[in-house]
């Protein structure tokens, strides 16, 4: 899959999603239960993809310690975002509605750009005599389907803090932009020719994976007020995760 292919698959949904919840308000519940399908099918493919090709032949220390960094780095990304990641939209004051949450909008951008940089050829190493199209494929799909819910908040967020139609727009279309952005940062490295590009590619498949664990599991792990689970959310969850594995 080329460049081009690639970025407008990440970009389209997140663009056109935004724009038509810029009209159209959704539920709050309904918008948990897809994001808990996106997070259910985000920890799928991350053990039965991911982990398997970060592993493989690379050191298996060095691999565990990319993945730590990957998780780690979204906590602190969600330091800034606030969680935005989730499809959290908190409230705030009068105060804070004049003017646009900086470090939120930069958060978000950053998690869908590292999102991005495995993305491009990791379908190029083989793995029993296969390609792992299906690693790129599902990982293009994982994201779009995660990115999707965040749209919406992101949207919602914008529209709390009174920002205009335009603005909105335009923040919106840096946001679909990121990941595609991630893809091509490793289209670079490879067309300059950065020696052990593999290893580049293995060490941004860790922080990845790091990142959708820590995604995923704050995702599914979140209860309702009385800390039970929905069984509706349970549903979403299991569909989640047979929709990765058909792809797969």
């Amino acid at each position: 899959m080329n460049l081009f292919i690639i970025s407008i698959s990440l970009a389209l949904p997140v663009l056109i999603t935004g724009i038509i919840f810029l009209s159209v308000k959704i539920k709050t519940s309904y918008l948990r239960l897809l994001l808990a399908f996106s997070a259910a099918y985000l920890f799928t493919i991350s053990l039965i993809h991911l982990l398997p090709e970060c592993y493989e032949n690379a050191n298996k220390y060095t691999s565990g310690i990319f993945i730590l960094v990957g998780f780690f780095i979204q906590i602190i990304i969600e330091y800034f975002s606030s969680g935005i990641e989730h499809g959290h939209v908190h409230m705030h004051s009068d105060a804070c509605k004049k003017h646009l949450p900086i470090g939120m909008i930069f958060g978000l951008y950053l998690h869908s750009m590292l999102e991005g940089l495995p993305i491009y050829q990791s379908n190029i190493i083989p793995t029993d005599g296969h390609t792992l199209l299906n690693v790129q494929q599902s990982m293009i799909v994982g994201i779009s389907l995660h990115n999707i819910p965040i749209a919406i908040a992101f949207v919602s967020l914008l529209l709390e803090h009174h920002a205009s139609r335009g603005r909105i727009i335009l923040l919106l279309l840096f946001f679909a932009l990121m990941a595609p952005l991630g893809c091509f940062i490793s289209y670079l490295l490879t067309t300059l020719g950065v020696t052990n590009y593999e290893g580049f590619l293995k060490a941004s498949f860790g922080v990845v994976i790091g990142i959708f664990l820590h995604i995923s599991t704050a995702i599914m792990f979140e209860t309702s007020e009385n800390h039970k689970y929905n069984l509706t959310k349970i549903g979403s969850m299991i569909c989640g995760i047979i929709v990765a594995l058909m792809i797969s």
